[in-house]
């Protein structure tokens, strides 16, 4: 004979935070850690992305010349 099928356990949040709270510093920094794969970035915001890259190095390009002005 089968078991019918259980709900999964649930934990609440005041559980979670006791569990937390419990936990030495290390243990706590494992606990947290979890991998976050990269994002596929898609047209727009690739262009989004380049754009802003690009308008990054101009304006290191003009302040390091206003620098190089102002030190003359």
């Amino acid at each position: 004979m089968m078991k019918p099928d259980t709900p999964p356990h649930t934990i609440s949040p005041a559980d979670q935070t006791l569990v937390l709270t419990s936990l030495e510093p290390d243990q706590l920094v494992a606990a947290k850690k979890h991998h976050i794969p990269r994002r596929k970035l898609k047209g727009p915001e690739l262009v989004i992305l380049w754009t802003l890259r690009l308008y990054l190095i101009f304006m290191m390009t003009v302040v390091a010349y206003q620098v190089w002005l102002a030190a003359r």
